[in-house]
């Protein structure tokens, strides 16, 4: 009985035993595969245990001139950055920054930059030292300032100042519960060691944009500073350990290479502030520290300057060790936004400008001085942009760098006159009262209005007066010698019998408080109507010269001379040129000339008031006729009042009269005959048809004649407040309201 069992036995311990070999070598074949055969792709895969997408910035697209010289650049430079992730601790199972751990690290790098001559970003508009006080900045600082921190208007510089601290763990206050609003623990156990008061000015100034741009483990990068020097950056990677979480970055950061050409329509660029978040983040898709264009041109055009961000993905292992970078999506260079303006032209005339009024100030020593004016040149036959200058101008470089100092400078440089600001355009209104009144059947070319001197409609309450500059009381005016002339009378009449709903219409017509179309900022402007609180009828006849409720902009008086020569074509107006490919080779969008408005002055009508308008500028003398320019040049000129002893000065212009290529207008707060400057800028318009710049001639502005032109028949005469033509209502220079709501008040009899 043992021998069968035996045998059974056997044969199951050689069937085990086969199982055993098969099993070893399988799993020998197997381990052979993992180790050798796949061994490598196991070993990265354990290396790569994590992986990131990281976008790659696009490089922006340039701003050039319609001729493509530059306005800016993008220039590669060093930036100083700081990582959420390496200054976070574990709090009750939540990862939150470190402050005691970022607030020392970012004195140490403070500490360093001021060894270095370096500077960083701090754009709190509270001033370094106390007693604190808010920094003349733009309001929309002050704004975003009193938003993030979530405290009233009325809130003192001290009062932002606690908050940001109390937010920055910077300063130990003890809250309600008795725990330290530092670090949460019970106050009295709080072991915080606080600040210098200069220390903790500057630290605030940096956790405040940090706020600002929400420094958090979604938007974990935060920009310290930019366009750093090379000694820096050697210095900051050889002591890297020092500095936990700040990274040395390279990328391309705005240059603005204009300097103070244009400089009131560039713009710049900035990070993305919180309450733009949603917009340019959650809707748009941009990453969080994108930079992006947050006014001027830099702004209108920002889709088509930004590009396409490319994507990296980057492979780290379980230490935390870059593995890989691979480059998954090449990023896409913005386009290029080629402008109407000429650099040469807008050089020129700020050249002009700037001239003109240093040698009208000298010769006017003993009486007003002019600190402020606007000069806007428009292409008529597109409405395109050549020219706009507001004086004073600025360095756009100071203006982002050291923008109170831009801010805080004589004359308020900052604001836009040429596009902002709201002036009564006096007697330079007047030819768009002719082209209605004609327009309307009203008058005619061959009408014949008898200026009587004093305007008895109104009498005996209002009886407002004409200068009879260059004309008499009794004597027949018509459409080219009123304008000519300047004669009120003839524009009273024509204004009553038109009303003030048609002069308004047509106002409209010629782009007067209505959107002009530019692509950045610019004000409407307004019109006297019946709604007005100062409403009487008489306010027909000072709308038709030009005065009372009528606010308009240097820009809309450019409008107006653009639409009288273009016989009633208005095109809204505009600064792209066209969309070009990043390198220029393509024309990827031209804009094409968009009429606005349109009513129709026939060739007789369009002669008589060029006629008289041409008649004011060949009066102009020497050294600035414009008699010798080869083409005669219309113009028309007003001085509105602003006080009883101050009137601005304004002319609108366009050239050559009957085949026009140009329109101007110009505004120069408390000072005369501005439209003396027009032989120069018409030639350097010549000069930029060329390509060329302009050259100015020495003493070009003839200093020694006299400030105003007693003799000119325009009607202006503003060194003789009591006597001139334009006596009306006191006008503050920008976004004012009338003194006076009495129109017979407002026009002063001789």
């Amino acid at each position: 009985m043992s021998k069968p069992f035996e045998k059974m036995h056997t044969r199951r311990l050689a069937a085990l035993a086969v199982c055993c070999i098969l099993l070893f070598l399988a799993a020998s074949v197997r381990t052979f595969q993992f180790q050798i055969v796949q061994g490598e792709g196991f070993r990265k895969q354990v290396e790569k245990s994590t992986a990131a997408v990281v976008s790659v910035s696009a490089a922006r697209g340039e701003i050039v001139d319609r001729n493509g010289i530059p306005f800016t650049r993008n220039k590669a430079a060093f930036s100083v950055e700081i990582d959420h992730i390496f200054l976070r601790k574990q709090k009750q199972n939540q990862a939150r920054l470190d402050n005691d751990a970022l607030n020392a690290t970012l004195l140490k790098l403070m500490s360093t930059f001021e060894q270095m001559g370096e500077e960083w970003i701090d754009n709190l508009p509270i001033s370094q030292t106390a007693p604190y006080t808010f920094i003349d900045t733009e309001e929309s600082a002050l704004q975003r300032l009193r938003s993030e921190l979530e405290v009233e208007a009325y809130a003192t510089p001290e009062d932002c100042l606690y908050w940001i601290y109390l937010e920055g763990g910077i300063k130990k206050y003890q809250n309600k519960s008795g725990k330290c609003t530092h670090c949460g623990e019970k106050f009295d156990d709080c072991t915080f060691i606080g600040y210098s008061e200069e220390d903790s000015r500057k630290l605030a100034g940096v956790r405040y944009q940090m706020m600002l741009m929400d420094f958090s483990r979604y938007n974990n990068r935060f920009t310290f500073a930019e366009d750093i020097g090379a000694e820096t950056v050697a210095l900051l990677k050889e002591l890297s350990e020092e500095y936990p979480g700040v990274t040395i970055s390279e990328k391309a950061i705005r240059t603005y290479v204009s300097g103070d050409v244009a400089s009131h329509l560039l713009g710049k660029v900035g990070p993305i502030y919180a309450e733009n978040y949603d917009e340019y983040v959650t809707q748009k898709g941009y990453p969080a520290n994108a930079i992006i264009g947050i006014s001027g041109i830099e702004r209108a055009f920002e889709e088509e300057l930004r590009g396409k961000n490319g994507k990296m993905t980057v492979s780290l292992n379980s230490k935390g060790d870059v593995v890989s970078v691979e480059e998954s999506v090449a990023p896409i260079a913005g386009n290029t936004i080629q402008l109407t303006l000429d650099y040469n032209l807008q050089k020129a005339v700020q050249q002009i400008l700037a001239e003109y009024i240093e040698s009208y100030n000298k010769a006017n020593v003993d009486k007003h001085e002019t600190k402020a004016a606007a000069i806007v040149v428009l292409d008529v036959k597109t409405g395109g942009m050549l020219a706009c200058v507001s004086y004073p101008y600025f360095d756009i470089n100071d203006y982002i760098n050291r923008y109170s100092s831009v801010a805080q400078a004589e004359g308020n440089p900052a604001f836009n006159r040429a596009l902002n600001g709201i002036y009564r355009p006096g007697s330079s209104f007047k030819p768009l009262i002719a082209a209605a009144g004609m327009a309307e059947g009203i008058i005619s070319p061959e009408s014949e209005i008898e200026c009587v001197g004093r305007y008895m409609y109104y009498a005996p309450t209002y009886t407002p007066s004409c200068l009879n500059d260059g004309h008499r009381p009794g004597s027949m005016q018509t459409v080219t010698s009123s304008l000519w002339h300047s004669c009120n009378i003839f524009y009273f009449e024509t204004g009553r019998l038109l009303t003030i709903e048609k002069m308004n219409h047509y106002a409209n017509m010629f782009g007067f408080a209505v959107p002009t179309g530019l692509e950045i900022s610019n004000a409407l402007g307004y019109l006297n109507t019946r709604e007005d609180e100062n409403w009487q009828e008489g306010n027909v006849i000072q709308e038709a010269i030009g005065q009372l409720n009528t606010g308009v902009t240097p820009l809309q008086m450019a409008i107006e001379a653009m639409t009288l020569a273009n016989k009633g074509t208005r095109y809204e107006s505009h600064l792209l040129k066209a969309v070009l490919s990043n390198d220029t080779t393509q024309v990827i969008r031209e804009q094409e000339p968009v009429v606005a408005s349109q009513f129709t002055l026939t060739e007789e009508q369009f002669k008589a008031i060029a006629d008289g308008m041409v008649l004011v500028g060949n009066n102009i003398p020497s050294p600035n006729q414009l008699t010798d320019l080869g083409y005669p040049v219309a113009v028309k000129t007003g001085t509105p009042q602003v006080t009883k002893e101050t009137f601005n000065h304004a002319f609108v212009s366009f050239a050559p009269a009957y085949e026009p290529e140009i329109a101007v207008a110009c505004i120069m707060e408390d000072g005369g005959n501005s439209h003396h400057m027009l032989q120069k800028i018409l030639l350097a318009y010549e000069q930029s048809k060329k390509g060329l710049p302009f050259e100015m001639e020495p003493n070009a502005s003839d200093p020694d004649a006299p400030p105003e032109n007693s003799s000119s028949p325009d009607g202006n005469a503003p060194s003789n407040p009591s006597g001139s033509s334009e006596n009306t209502a006191s006008e503050t220079s920008a976004l004012s309201e009338p003194e006076s709501t009495n129109p017979s008040e407002s026009i002063t009899s001789e």
